[in-house]
């Protein structure tokens, strides 16, 4: 005869263990993202949480830009050009991330510019100044580089390398940089012969000139031909550009810009940088191609190295490189790729920098009106409905720290209007509890178990919330929409964004976590205990 044996069962992990899990998880992530180690991660600044605030809570730049136009330009074609003067400008503002900007017409001739958390001085970079990139190679004399002391020591009247004349669309002239890189001294030519040029364009005497810069190579514009005319290659044959961040696994390598030319910028660029490498060996000074911006060398890489040798070609791609950090890397890019503006703008008002317009304490009181908030309300639900209401109250403040987390990552920026949506979603949160609650009540009363009635009570509710909840969405859609579609409606559309984020994580807040924490309680010694969730009193109970 066979024994028997008493097992121990195993507890399983069921689907209600895999979605407390799965709370647990994501509760974890939204709090590391709100947590200084994450703001770095993010390249978000630490205060205020690492959010974003509008320029109604921080603060900004406030500038207005006046097209220059001549007096024989019709109206249309000035329209025109304004309005692609502010799509050029919406380019370079988007591209490098800032959010709730203003940007609008002004009048007839002018553009209204406001960005939050911008300083003065990173508006005039990122908006007033149109990057000029062209390329120059050394000036030679036969086989020796030329030196600014090669015309100053003499009597030069003309180049000593007129291969560049016959180009018209730029201007040609010779040009030497001091150590730091930056322009020093120009030599143009002219009816008369040479004349020599400071950085800031004042007329000079060579003899003024410091003898420090004797030495100085005399880059002159790389030009090619293409198309049947003789070219200087510069940005305007750029197709694109974009910033390169190395891994890890990419040892030795650099933050560069990578650019990409059109067919013309490609003919030109392999006609050149062919001719380069016949000008010396590999190292050698003339072997360079400098990269100009604005006048400015950013960096002098030798043409071809020795890995790539005979006839090869760079073909239509290339990399720029000059000790870049992230910033300066993605701001050139930026500039490079939006393009150049239509005509020439000046400063008709600003820049000035703009605090905060309700008072640079707000954002502090903003988000303490939020914690009250979120006080009176679990106050509330845990007064109405006890232990149910202690559930809603910690569903709730994780609903908080999963939104704000991801206000954060997306990021959003939150203006006065996007507080107040995000205040709006909660309520609508609790809404959803209310309805589950109301619902599991009645089922309690029916008789049916503490389990029954929670999972009954969450089935019947989900309809109701489900599509109270999808015409909010097209609210919001259509709020966005709005905004979009005028300037000083921008306003608008963040309060359209938080308010849908948080009712989309508030339905998970209310079916997920809501559920989830109740069905802990009910399969608990919580479970006998009726009065607790409301039901004073109630039939006897029923397994349904």
């Amino acid at each position: 005869m066979m024994r028997s044996r008493l097992t121990r069962r195993r507890p399983r992990f069921g689907g209600n263990s895999w979605l407390l899990l799965l709370i647990l998880v994501v509760l974890g992530l939204s709090i590391w993202v709100m947590t200084p180690s994450g703001s770095s991660v993010l390249d978000m600044q630490r205060g205020n949480l690492g959010l974003r605030l509008g320029l109604d809570l921080q603060g900004g730049t406030h500038v207005v830009y006046r097209g220059v136009f001549s007096d024989n330009v019709p109206n249309a074609e000035k329209d025109f050009d304004m309005d692609a003067a502010v799509n050029s400008i919406k380019r370079r503002v988007d591209s490098f991330g800032v959010v709730e900007p203003v940007i609008r017409r002004l009048g007839s001739d002018s553009v209204d510019i406001q960005l939050p958390g911008v300083s003065a001085n990173e508006t005039l970079e990122l908006i007033g100044e149109t990057a000029f990139l062209e390329f120059r190679e050394v000036e030679m004399n036969g086989t020796e580089v030329v030196r600014l002391s090669d015309y100053t020591g003499g009597s030069r009247a003309d180049y000593f390398d007129n291969s560049d004349s016959g180009v018209t669309d730029t201007p040609i002239n010779r040009l030497f940089v001091g150590a730091d890189g930056l322009p020093a001294v120009f030599i143009m030519e002219s009816e008369g012969g040479l004349n020599y040029f400071d950085a800031k364009g004042n007329a000079i005497d060579s003899g003024s000139i410091d003898p420090t810069l004797d030495t100085a190579l005399s880059w002159m514009p790389a030009v090619g031909e293409a198309d049947g005319a003789k070219r200087v290659l510069t940005g305007a044959y750029l197709k694109e550009a974009h910033p390169y961040y190395p891994q890890a696994e990419d040892i030795g390598a650099e933050i560069s810009v990578s650019i990409e030319w059109n067919a013309t910028g490609t003919d030109l660029f392999d006609e050149i940088t062919k001719r380069i490498k016949a000008k010396g060996e590999y190292g050698d000074v003339q072997r360079a191609l400098g990269i100009f911006l604005d006048n400015e060398l950013l960096s002098a890489p030798q043409v071809f190295p020795e890995t790539m040798g005979g006839d090869a070609s760079y073909g239509s791609s290339a990399s720029i490189t000059g000790d870049f950090d992230a910033k300066e890397a993605r701001r050139l890019a930026i500039q490079l790729t939006s393009g150049a503006l239509p005509m020439p703008m000046e400063i008709s008002y600003g820049p000035k920098s703009v605090s905060a317009t309700l008072g640079a304490d707000f954002a502090h009181r903003a988000f303490i009106a939020v914690l009250v908030g979120l006080l009176v309300v679990g106050l509330f639900m845990i007064l109405y409905y006890r232990l149910p209401g202690v559930v809603a109250a910690v569903a709730l403040l994780i609903y908080a720290v999963i939104v704000l987390a991801i206000y954060k990552a997306i990021p959003v920026t939150l203006t006065l209007a996007g507080i107040a949506g995000f205040i709006v979603s909660l309520g609508m949160a609790v809404d959803a509890n209310v309805l589950i609650f109301e619902r599991m009540k009645e089922e309690l009363r029916a008789g049916r178990t503490l389990k029954a009635a929670v999972d009954t009570g969450f089935n019947r509710a989900w309809p109701a919330i489900r599509d109270s909840n999808i015409t909010t969405f097209i609210a919001c859609g259509i709020l966005y929409w709005f905004g979009s579609s005028i300037p000083t409606a921008t306003v608008v559309m963040g309060f359209a964004v938080t308010l849908f984020f948080g009712v989309l994580v508030s339905m998970f807040s209310a079916i997920v976590i809501s559920k989830t924490l109740l069905m802990l309680l009910a399969g608990g010694r919580f479970a006998k205990r009726i009065p607790l969730f409301g039901v004073e009193a109630r039939a006897e109970a029923t397994d349904v």
